[in-house]
Protein backbone atom coordinates (compact mmCIF):
# COMPACT_ATOMS: atom_id res chain seq x y z
CA UNK A 1 0.00 0.00 0.00
CA UNK A 2 2.92 2.31 0.08
CA UNK A 3 4.14 1.92 -3.37
CA UNK A 4 4.75 5.04 -5.32
CA UNK A 5 5.64 4.53 -8.97
CA UNK A 6 8.62 7.43 -8.52
CA UNK A 7 10.13 5.38 -6.18
CA UNK A 8 9.43 2.11 -8.27
CA UNK A 9 11.09 4.02 -10.93
CA UNK A 10 14.32 4.58 -9.42
CA UNK A 11 14.52 1.03 -8.17
CA UNK A 12 14.09 -0.16 -11.55
CA UNK A 13 16.47 2.33 -12.94
CA UNK A 14 19.66 1.46 -10.79
CA UNK A 15 18.96 -2.26 -10.86
CA UNK A 16 22.69 -4.00 -10.72
CA UNK A 17 24.25 -1.03 -9.15
CA UNK A 18 26.51 -1.79 -6.25
CA UNK A 19 27.93 1.18 -4.32
CA UNK A 20 31.98 0.15 -3.05
CA UNK A 21 34.34 1.71 -0.99
CA UNK A 22 37.90 3.17 -2.66
CA UNK A 23 39.18 -0.61 -1.41
CA UNK A 24 36.82 -2.69 -3.49
CA UNK A 25 34.69 -3.52 -0.17
CA UNK A 26 30.73 -2.80 0.04
CA UNK A 27 29.85 0.77 1.65
CA UNK A 28 28.22 0.66 4.76
CA UNK A 29 25.47 3.16 4.02
CA UNK A 30 24.65 4.32 7.04
CA UNK A 31 22.18 7.29 6.66
CA UNK A 32 20.17 9.58 9.14
CA UNK A 33 17.42 12.46 8.61
CA UNK A 34 19.25 15.23 9.20
CA UNK A 35 23.12 16.14 9.19
CA UNK A 36 22.71 20.09 11.11
CA UNK A 37 25.13 20.85 8.37
CA UNK A 38 27.85 18.68 9.57
CA UNK A 39 28.03 14.70 9.89
CA UNK A 40 30.01 12.66 11.88
CA UNK A 41 32.81 9.93 11.70
CA UNK A 42 31.02 6.41 12.40
CA UNK A 43 33.58 5.30 15.18
CA UNK A 44 32.38 8.39 17.28
CA UNK A 45 29.33 7.02 17.62
CA UNK A 46 29.11 3.24 17.52
CA UNK A 47 32.96 2.59 18.30
CA UNK A 48 35.10 0.01 16.26
CA UNK A 49 37.61 0.52 13.53
CA UNK A 50 37.28 4.39 11.28
CA UNK A 51 35.51 3.77 8.05
CA UNK A 52 36.92 5.61 5.33
CA UNK A 53 33.73 5.90 3.73
CA UNK A 54 32.02 7.14 6.64
CA UNK A 55 34.15 10.25 7.52
CA UNK A 56 32.57 13.22 8.59
CA UNK A 57 32.39 16.66 7.15
CA UNK A 58 30.57 19.98 6.03
CA UNK A 59 27.22 19.88 4.18
CA UNK A 60 28.34 20.28 0.30
CA UNK A 61 26.84 23.80 0.07
CA UNK A 62 28.22 24.82 3.37
CA UNK A 63 31.53 23.62 1.77
CA UNK A 64 31.43 26.35 -0.34
CA UNK A 65 29.99 29.02 1.95
CA UNK A 66 32.67 30.95 3.43
CA UNK A 67 30.81 31.36 6.92
CA UNK A 68 30.06 27.88 6.99
CA UNK A 69 33.92 27.07 5.57
CA UNK A 70 35.82 27.57 8.97
CA UNK A 71 34.14 24.66 10.27
CA UNK A 72 35.58 22.07 7.95
CA UNK A 73 37.94 20.80 10.61
CA UNK A 74 35.29 20.31 12.81
CA UNK A 75 33.11 21.41 15.62
CA UNK A 76 34.22 21.62 19.16
CA UNK A 77 33.53 23.31 22.96
CA UNK A 78 35.41 26.59 21.38
CA UNK A 79 33.49 27.10 18.63
CA UNK A 80 30.15 24.89 18.85
CA UNK A 81 28.00 28.51 19.92
CA UNK A 82 28.94 29.99 16.61
CA UNK A 83 28.45 26.39 14.21
CA UNK A 84 24.24 26.95 15.72
CA UNK A 85 24.25 30.19 15.03
CA UNK A 86 24.22 29.32 10.93
CA UNK A 87 21.11 29.96 9.28
CA UNK A 88 19.89 26.54 7.86
CA UNK A 89 19.89 27.89 4.28
CA UNK A 90 23.16 28.04 4.50
CA UNK A 91 23.54 24.38 3.89
CA UNK A 92 21.95 21.84 1.39
CA UNK A 93 20.56 20.18 4.52
CA UNK A 94 17.99 23.15 5.37
CA UNK A 95 17.24 24.65 1.97
CA UNK A 96 13.91 21.94 2.16
CA UNK A 97 10.84 22.69 4.52
CA UNK A 98 11.37 19.53 6.54
CA UNK A 99 15.02 19.79 7.01
CA UNK A 100 14.90 23.46 7.85
CA UNK A 101 12.92 22.50 11.22
CA UNK A 102 15.22 19.72 11.64
CA UNK A 103 18.53 22.05 11.19
CA UNK A 104 18.24 24.09 14.51
CA UNK A 105 16.30 23.21 17.34
CA UNK A 106 15.50 23.75 20.83
CA UNK A 107 14.10 21.77 23.72
CA UNK A 108 13.09 22.78 27.18
CA UNK A 109 12.98 19.63 29.71
CA UNK A 110 11.39 20.52 33.32
CA UNK A 111 14.15 19.53 35.90
CA UNK A 112 11.27 17.30 37.50
CA UNK A 113 10.95 15.31 34.42
CA UNK A 114 14.84 15.05 33.99
CA UNK A 115 15.14 13.86 37.44
CA UNK A 116 12.67 11.15 36.60
CA UNK A 117 14.74 9.72 33.78
CA UNK A 118 18.24 9.87 35.48
CA UNK A 119 16.81 8.25 37.95
CA UNK A 120 15.42 5.40 35.95
CA UNK A 121 19.19 4.59 35.22
CA UNK A 122 21.17 6.46 37.38
CA UNK A 123 19.31 6.68 41.26
CA UNK A 124 22.52 7.15 42.74
CA UNK A 125 22.18 10.61 41.33
CA UNK A 126 19.37 12.49 43.07
CA UNK A 127 17.95 15.76 41.91
CA UNK A 128 20.07 16.88 38.65
CA UNK A 129 22.09 20.36 39.27
CA UNK A 130 24.20 20.24 35.96
CA UNK A 131 25.14 18.98 33.04
CA UNK A 132 28.32 19.64 31.85
CA UNK A 133 29.69 18.64 27.84
CA UNK A 134 32.53 16.28 28.34
CA UNK A 135 33.75 15.02 24.96
CA UNK A 136 32.51 16.41 21.35
CA UNK A 137 33.39 14.57 18.01
CA UNK A 138 34.20 15.99 14.59
CA UNK A 139 30.97 17.16 14.28
CA UNK A 140 30.95 18.35 17.65
CA UNK A 141 28.66 15.28 18.80
CA UNK A 142 28.31 14.23 22.64
CA UNK A 143 29.97 11.14 23.44
CA UNK A 144 29.80 11.91 27.16
CA UNK A 145 28.44 14.38 29.69
CA UNK A 146 28.48 14.97 33.56
CA UNK A 147 25.23 14.54 35.17
CA UNK A 148 25.98 16.34 38.48
CA UNK A 149 22.92 15.92 41.21
CA UNK A 150 22.14 16.19 45.00
CA UNK A 151 23.27 13.02 45.54
CA UNK A 152 26.13 12.21 43.28
CA UNK A 153 27.72 12.43 39.71
CA UNK A 154 27.81 10.48 37.17
CA UNK A 155 29.01 10.16 33.29
CA UNK A 156 26.71 9.21 30.63
CA UNK A 157 28.52 7.41 27.43
CA UNK A 158 27.09 7.11 23.83
CA UNK A 159 25.23 9.05 21.29
CA UNK A 160 21.97 7.13 21.61
CA UNK A 161 21.90 6.60 25.48
CA UNK A 162 22.46 10.12 26.02
CA UNK A 163 19.38 11.64 23.63
CA UNK A 164 17.05 9.05 24.80
CA UNK A 165 18.52 10.05 29.46
CA UNK A 166 17.80 13.88 28.51
CA UNK A 167 14.32 13.74 27.05
CA UNK A 168 14.76 12.52 23.64
CA UNK A 169 17.36 15.25 22.16
CA UNK A 170 16.87 15.07 18.78
CA UNK A 171 20.37 14.82 18.23
CA UNK A 172 23.54 14.76 20.48
CA UNK A 173 25.10 17.97 18.67
CA UNK A 174 23.73 20.69 21.56
CA UNK A 175 24.73 22.86 23.80
CA UNK A 176 22.58 23.25 27.37
CA UNK A 177 21.82 25.83 29.64
CA UNK A 178 19.97 25.53 33.25
CA UNK A 179 17.25 27.72 33.95
CA UNK A 180 16.15 29.58 36.79
CA UNK A 181 18.36 29.19 40.07
CA UNK A 182 21.63 27.82 38.94
CA UNK A 183 22.14 26.04 42.05
CA UNK A 184 18.46 24.71 41.70
CA UNK A 185 17.36 25.20 38.30
CA UNK A 186 13.62 24.66 37.03
CA UNK A 187 14.68 22.79 33.85
CA UNK A 188 17.12 22.56 31.31
CA UNK A 189 16.96 24.54 28.16
CA UNK A 190 19.11 22.20 24.73
CA UNK A 191 19.84 24.50 21.89
CA UNK A 192 20.93 22.10 19.64
CA UNK A 193 21.46 21.23 15.52
CA UNK A 194 20.44 18.22 13.34
CA UNK A 195 18.05 15.12 13.68
CA UNK A 196 19.83 11.84 14.26
CA UNK A 197 23.88 10.24 14.82
CA UNK A 198 24.59 11.89 11.78
CA UNK A 199 26.94 8.96 10.02
CA UNK A 200 26.44 8.46 6.64
CA UNK A 201 24.18 10.04 4.20
CA UNK A 202 21.84 12.97 5.47
CA UNK A 203 18.22 12.33 3.90
CA UNK A 204 17.37 16.27 3.93
CA UNK A 205 20.69 17.28 2.54
CA UNK A 206 20.38 14.67 -0.28
CA UNK A 207 17.17 16.17 -1.17
CA UNK A 208 18.38 19.69 -0.84
CA UNK A 209 21.19 18.36 -3.60
CA UNK A 210 18.70 16.90 -5.78
CA UNK A 211 16.57 19.94 -6.02
CA UNK A 212 19.52 21.56 -6.62
CA UNK A 213 20.50 19.73 -9.72
CA UNK A 214 22.94 17.23 -8.78
CA UNK A 215 22.83 13.38 -9.59
CA UNK A 216 22.39 10.82 -7.57
CA UNK A 217 25.95 9.30 -7.96
CA UNK A 218 27.53 12.83 -6.98
CA UNK A 219 24.91 13.16 -4.09
CA UNK A 220 26.22 9.27 -3.18
CA UNK A 221 29.78 10.41 -4.15
CA UNK A 222 29.38 13.31 -1.21
CA UNK A 223 28.04 11.32 1.79
CA UNK A 224 30.30 8.47 1.46
CA UNK A 225 33.83 9.86 0.99
CA UNK A 226 35.70 8.06 -1.97
CA UNK A 227 33.06 5.67 -2.86
CA UNK A 228 32.19 4.25 -6.16
CA UNK A 229 28.82 3.10 -8.19
CA UNK A 230 29.10 0.19 -10.34
CA UNK A 231 27.28 -1.81 -12.44
CA UNK A 232 27.58 -5.64 -11.79
CA UNK A 233 24.68 -7.04 -13.77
Amino acid sequence: GKANPRTTKAVRDTRGQVLFRGDGRLVDARYSANSGGISENNDWIWGGPADPALRGRLDALAAKNSQWRVFAEGVNAGNIAAFLRLAPEGAYAGRTTIGAKQMRWQQTVPTAELDRMVADVYPQVGSVRGIEPLERGFSGRLAAVRIVGTKGNVVARGDLHIRRLLGGLKSALFVVSPLGDPKAPTAFEFFGAGFGHGVGMCQSGAMGMAEAGHKYKDILGHYYTGSQVRRLY
